[in-house]
C-alpha cells in the first residue's frame, strides 16, 4: 500500500508538471535580451507583460546620453509589475506617477496580447506616447490600459520616455561631447528605441513590425508629430494618430531657445557659463536636486523642457520639414478637442492636415465634442486629455470627476473600432468599423472635411473655417509656415 502511495504521489507530481509546462508557455516569451513571463487579465482574456526595459538605465554615465541596449538576464523574468516611472513631479490631478515610483531607471515598456499563438495571422500593432507637458506622466497609467485595444485584434504597446531636464536639456557642453553636436532630444531618443524594440521583439507577441501605428496625445502629440520629421525613426512606424497636439506652431523650440534655457537651467545649480566640466558636474548631481531645480526655472506648470531642433535627431522643424517633403510620410489621423482653444490646437492642426494631404499622403480629421453630462463638465467643455479612455476603448467614468452620458459607451466602442481599423490598413473606414459607423472622409483642404465624435458620430465641412483663417494669417505675419 505504501509503494502506491508513493506511485501515487509521483505520478501526480509528474502530471502537475506536465500541466505546469503546457500552462507556462502561454504566458511566457522570449526576446532578444530573456524569457519573460505575462499576467492573464482575468476580466479581458488579455496577456499583459509590464515592466520590460527596451534600453539600459540612463544613469550616471549615461544621463544625457543617447539610450543605450538593454543587457540581458537569465531564466525568466516576471513581468506582471510596472516598472519605475520617469523623474517627475505630479502637476496634474489625474496623473498619479508614485505608486510605482518615480527612477532614472525608467526606461520600459508595456504589452498587451490576445494571443501568443506562433500560428496566428500577426496583428497590427498600436504604440501609445503619453502626453504630460514633456514633464510628467507614464505609459502604465489606467487609462492607457491596452486590454479593449488587444480583443479588437491590436497589440499594444506603452511606454516611458525621459522627461523634464532628463529628457530635454540641450545644454552646450552636452553637445560637445556628442558625435553629431546635437544635444536635448533624449526623449525622443528614447521613444525611438522602444520602436527599435518593438521591430526587433513585436512579432513574439502576435504583432506584424510591418504594421506599426504610433499615437499619442498632447506631448504624446507633439512626439509623433516629432517622429515623422525625424530620419532617424524613419521605417520604424508606418501609420500616426496625433490627438491634441502635432508639433506645428509649438511643442518644438529652436536650438538658441533650448541652450538658453540649459544655460539659465545650469546656473541654478552652480554650473555657470561655458566650460570644460560642465557636463560632468552637472551628472554629478542628485536626481531629486536636477528636478528640483526644473520646478522654479519657469512659471508653474510651464514646461520648459521639449524636443528641440538640434539638427541631427530634428533636423528642422516640423512644419518645415513636411512642406519640403523629407517627413516620414504615412498616413495620418489628427484632430483635437473642441474646447482646447483655436490657436494652441485647432489652426495647427488643420495646417499639419493640409501639409501632409498635400504631398498626396491620406490624412483623416477630428473634433471630439463629448461633454460630461452635468454643470461642472458643461462649463468644461470637450477639454484638453478629454478622449484619452474613449480611444482605449473604456468610457469616460472611468474618471468619476469627467462625468458621465447615456452615449459614451457607444462614443469609446466607435473611437476604438475606429483607431483600430487605422492600424490595421491606414483607413479607419476599414473592418471593423465597415458597414457598422458612419463612413470618416479623407481631409480635403477645399472643403476641411472632418468628423465629429460626440454625441454624434458625423462628417463635417468648413468647421471654424473663418477662425482658422485669421489665425493663419497671424501665423505668416509672424514668419511661421501656415499654408493656404
Amino acid at each position: 500500500m505504501r509503494r502506491l502511495c508513493l506511485f501515487s504521489i509521483v505520478v501526480s507530481a509528474i502530471f502537475a508538471g506536465l500541466i505546469g509546462a503546457h500552462r507556462a508557455p502561454s504566458q511566457r516569451v522570449t526576446i532578444d535580451t530573456g524569457t519573460l513571463e505575462g499576467i492573464i487579465d482575468s476580466a479581458t482574456g488579455v496577456t499583459v507583460f509590464r515592466g520590460i526595459p527596451y534600453a539600459a538605465p540612463p544613469v550616471g554615465e549615461l544621463r544625457w546620453r543617447p539610450p543605450q541596449p538593454p543587457t540581458h538576464w537569465t531564466g525568466v523574468r516576471p513581468s506582471s509589475q510596472l516598472g519605475h516611472n520617469c523623474m517627475q513631479h505630479q502637476p496634474y490631478g489625474d496623473i498619479d506617477p508614485f505608486a510605482a515610483g518615480v527612477s532614472e531607471d525608467c526606461l520600459n515598456l508595456n504589452v498587451w496580447t490576445s494571443s501568443l499563438d506562433a500560428n496566428a495571422p500577426r496583428r497590427p500593432v498600436m504604440v501609445w506616447i503619453h502626453g504630460g507637458g514633456f514633464f510628467a506622466g507614464f505609459g502604465g497609467e489606467e487609462r492607457h490600459n491596452g486590454a479593449p485595444l488587444a480583443k479588437k485584434g491590436a497589440v499594444v504597446v506603452t511606454l516611458n520616455y525621459r522627461l523634464g531636464p532628463f529628457g530635454f536639456l540641450a545644454h552646450a557642453s552636452l553637445a560637445a561631447e556628442s558625435p553629431h553636436h546635437a544635444a536635448g532630444n533624449y526623449g525622443l531618443l528614447d521613444q525611438i528605441a522602444a520602436l527599435q524594440w518593438v521591430q526587433r521583439n513585436i512579432a513574439r507577441f502576435g504583432g506584424d513590425p510591418s504594421r506599426v501605428t504610433i499615437f499619442g496625445e498632447s506631448a504624446g502629440g507633439f512626439s509623433v508629430g516629432s517622429l515623422i520629421a525625424s530620419p532617424l525613426a524613419k521605417g520604424l512606424f508606418q501609420r500616426a494618430i496625433l490627438e491634441s497636439g502635432t508639433g506645428v506652431g509649438a511643442g518644438v523650440a529652436s536650438r538658441d531657445d533650448a541652450r538658453a534655457v540649459a544655460f539659465r537651467f545650469a546656473d541654478s545649480l552652480g554650473v555657470h557659463g561655458v566650460r570644460a566640466d560642465a557636463a560632468a558636474h552637472l551628472r554629478a548631481l542628485n536626481p531629486d536636486t536636477v528636478l528640483a531645480a526644473s520646478l522654479h526655472l519657469g512659471p508653474p506648470g510651464a514646461p520648459m523642457f521639449y524636443p528641440v531642433v538640434d539638427g541631427w535627431v530634428l533636423p528642422h522643424a516640423v512644419d518645415s520639414t513636411l512642406a519640403s517633403g523629407k517627413a516620414n510620410l504615412v498616413p495620418v489621423i489628427a484632430g483635437t478637442n473642441r474646447d482646447e482653444g483655436d490657436e494652441w490646437m485647432g489652426a495647427p492642426t488643420r495646417t499639419f492636415a493640409r501639409l501632409v494631404s498635400a504631398r498626396g499622403t491620406p490624412a483623416y480629421v477630428y473634433m471630439f465634442s463629448r461633454v460630461g453630462d452635468d454643470s461642472a463638465n458643461r462649463a468644461r467643455g470637450a477639454y484638453h486629455s478629454a478622449e484619452i479612455t474613449f480611444v482605449f476603448g473604456r468610457p469616460h467614468p472611468l474618471q468619476p470627476s469627467a462625468g458621465s452620458t447615456p452615449y459614451d459607451s457607444t462614443l469609446a466602442e466607435a473611437m476604438s473600432d475606429y483607431w483600430v481599423a487605422f492600424a490595421t490598413s491606414g483607413n479607419p473606414n476599414g473592418p471593423p468599423t465597415a458597414g457598422k459607423l458612419p463612413r470618416w472622409p479623407r481631409y480635403d483642404s477645399r472643403t476641411d472635411a472632418l468628423l465629429e465624435l460626440g454625441p454624434e458620430i458625423r462628417p463635417r465641412t468648413l468647421v471654424k473655417r473663418p477662425v482658422y483663417d485669421s489665425l493663419d494669417a497671424v501665423a505668416r505675419s509672424r514668419g511661421r509656415l501656415r499654408p493656404r
